[in-house]
């Protein structure tokens, strides 16, 4: 598994000799998971990891702007690939700008708030985004009523732009909101958990300036709910 990850590092770094200022060139080899063994060239807050062995014989090249993915391509150009290395790690080339040099390059929706500067903000919405399309997955296989309460909250939470404010997240079908920068949040941590009931009845847990509270009550932001999220907002984003 190394050799063969070595191999590839020494063929990319041959490619272009701008390739060996990167400031970090390394391989992880993951032991129990091939599939996630990669080779990462990472100079600040730009990387690139590749994923020789993922599910394929073509390496897959995963490009990403302060640990978040951008855009991936999957290619054997080895040539090609280490000038787009180039272009993203070492120059900070911008999405749409990349884009435009390298056509066969597809942008997430996370590019154009990283483009204006607004990263946080998308990663935010993403996770929002995210969790509204599973649970309308869900909800088409399994009507039930703790999904429709789950997302008719959501809707309505979206309607206060909270989707740009705050993380959400599942554990165990929790609803987890919180001022987390990445998902996989300590529990110790300022958030506010959600679980629902049914019969539009949900149990609220909170745990705000080191006190931890729960409260069961009618499936609406207005209220109780909206008091403590305007209470999870005063604290700083980590």
């Amino acid at each position: 598994m190394k050799e063969e990850l070595e191999l590839l590092q020494s063929e990319l770094n041959k490619s272009y000799n701008e390739l060996l200022n990167i400031e970090s060139n390394k391989i992880t080899v993951e032991p129990d998971f091939t599939f996630e063994s990669n080779i990462e060239l990472k100079d600040k807050d730009r990387s690139c990891k590749i994923y020789p062995f993922f599910f394929s014989e073509i390496p897959k090249y995963v490009f990403e702007w302060d640990d978040c993915p951008i855009f991936e391509i999957s290619s054997t150009d080895i040539k090609r690939q280490g000038k787009i290395i180039i272009d993203w790690v070492l120059e900070k080339s911008i999405p749409s700008k990349i884009q435009t040099q390298f056509p066969e390059i597809e942008l997430n929706e996370l590019a154009k708030y990283y483009e204006n500067g607004e990263g946080i903000k998308g990663e935010f919405i993403e996770s929002w985004n995210i969790l509204e399309e599973v649970y309308n997955q869900w909800l088409s296989i399994e009507p039930r009523e703790e999904y429709k309460d789950l997302i008719r909250l959501i809707k309505k939470m979206r309607d206060f732009k909270l989707d740009e404010l705050l993380r959400v997240g599942t554990q165990l079908s929790v609803f987890i909101l919180s001022r987390s920068r990445r998902h996989g949040i300590d529990e110790n941590k300022p958030q506010i958990r959600i679980t629902f009931l049914g019969a539009s009845k949900m149990k609220i847990y909170s745990n705000l300036k080191n006190k931890k509270k729960s409260l069961e009550c009618e499936v609406k932001y207005e209220g109780y709910l909206e008091r403590i999220v305007k209470e999870l907002l005063k604290e700083k984003i980590k």
